[in-house]
């Protein structure tokens, strides 16, 4: 009995050995879960392109603006309409809108963001022979006269001066630029996939954009003032650099001063394009505005016109 008593005690202090090893164990591996499953959740957090899914508050969607279906909407015979809210980005009433036309001298917008982007508008451009009476029918520059940028600018975007146009264009030369490719590389970058510029003035009708592309313009068109602050003016004179050769430029677009709250628009025709109108209008104390672009139209004024007023009415932002 002697000799069997410590054995006995011998493995009860071997079997508390062993416990004791494994709670340590356990503990050690235990930490170390805890401490990397915080830095992976530390690295996750940190980096923005993991898959980790995020609560944001529910809003309530804008339904504004409200349409009212009992108020009918006038007949318009252009070929291609589209009225846009800009605050929504909802198309509030549009008629084939994709179709692709000649948009005559709305092309001038797409002209005005160009030079804008690429040129100084105190800059001094000598107007060339080629520059002068392009339309064969009207001379609104004189070659060899030299005028500014900015002058060029409102001649061409106030009274749609195709001269003014050609001679934004020409200047793009002396500079290395290719202005009809950065028209068509401007397209490109605002998603305008149905538009194709091959001149400064819009006289060449084989060219074409939609109504739907045109808005889209418009829209990018809206970051630089300068071009909607001349579009308001009804008449300006401009001078040459020398103060010999005054410009008396009168706004071609007859909805200013008839339709309120206007912010620019630009006119267009073409034999093959018709009547074509672009118009900003402001919603008046709604912090809005709205976009229309008529196409192919007999009486562009009277339908634009028609148009916005129709909106004002079948609508409520309120």
């Amino acid at each position: 009995m002697e000799s069997q008593e410590p054995q006995n005690g011998s493995k009860l202090l071997l079997f508390a050995f062993l416990i004791i090893a494994l709670i340590g164990v356990n503990f050690f591996f235990g930490f170390e879960y805890s401490r990397k499953g915080s830095t992976l959740t530390a690295s996750i957090s940190d980096k923005p392109d993991t898959q980790v899914a995020y609560f944001f508050p529910i809003s309530e969607p804008n339904y504004l603006p409200i349409y009212n279906p009992d108020i009918t909407p006038p007949n318009i015979d252009a070929k291609s309409i589209l009225i846009y809210d800009l605050r929504s980005g909802r198309s509030l009433y549009e008629k084939n809108s994709s179709a692709r036309l000649p948009v005559a001298s709305l092309t001038k917008i797409m002209s005005a963001v160009i030079v804008l982007e690429n040129y100084n508008i105190s800059d001094i451009v000598t107007v060339t022979g080629d520059a002068v009476k392009v339309d064969g029918e009207r001379q609104e520059l004189y070659e060899g006269e030299r005028i500014s940028v900015e002058s060029l600018l409102k001649m061409m975007l106030i009274e749609s001066s195709n001269d003014a146009a050609y001679a934004l264009a020409q200047y793009a030369k002396s500079r290395d630029i290719n202005f009809i490719d950065e028209m068509n590389k401007k397209a490109s970058q605002l998603k305008m996939h149905d538009s194709y510029f091959n001149d400064p003035a819009g006289l060449n009708d084989s060219a074409y954009s939609t109504a739907d592309d045109l808005s889209k313009l418009t829209k990018f068109a809206l970051a630089f003032p300068l071009i909607w602050e001349t579009m308001t003016q009804k008449d300006l004179i401009v001078e040459s650099i020398d103060e010999k050769i005054k410009h008396i430029t009168k706004n071609t677009n007859l909805l200013l001063g008839v339709i309120p709250n206007i912010i620019g628009g630009k006119t267009g025709y073409t034999d093959s394009a018709l009547g074509c109108l672009v118009l900003v209008v402001e919603i008046s104390e709604e912090n809005d505005n709205m976009v229309s672009v008529v196409l192919g139209s007999n009486d562009r004024f009277g339908d634009t016109e028609k148009l916005v007023n129709w909106i004002k009415r079948a609508y409520r932002w309120e």
